[in-house]
């Protein structure tokens, strides 16, 4: 379910950090996505932390905004030696991620257990 007060719910699993965007800007004030942006690149730049996982369970679109947050964070973990993988995107989100051709630079997977197995092989 949905925070309405977050714009990025993450969870930590040892060396993998899960962000689970929760909608489009407009949903939120700019300053709050701004910061919140700028804390998970904060958090992504943490020893011990390499791999990336965008789940996008809880959303069906996401704006350029909220998108450029999260390139943001795969180019950042990228350039830091790790991986990173989409995963749970509905069909609609699956299309934007093709169209804006993220969908080929990053793997999406239909669960987050596959996700996870991905990251660890």
């Amino acid at each position: 379910m949905r925070d309405p007060e977050k714009v990025f719910k993450i969870e930590r699993l040892q060396d993998i950090l899960v962000v689970l965007p929760q909608g489009p800007t407009l949903e939120f004030s700019y300053n709050d996505v701004h910061v919140e942006s700028n804390a998970l690149v904060r958090i992504v730049d943490e020893p011990g932390l390499s791999n990336l996982i965008v789940d996008l369970c809880d959303v069906n679109y996401l704006d350029s905004v909220i998108i450029s947050s999260m390139l943001r964070l795969l180019t950042r973990i990228k350039q830091n030696g790790g991986k990173s993988v989409f995963c749970q995107a509905s069909s609609e989100m699956q299309e934007i991620l093709q169209c804006i051709r993220l969908g080929k630079l990053w793997p999406h997977f239909d669960t987050r257990e596959e996700a996870l197995q991905s990251l660890e092989s």
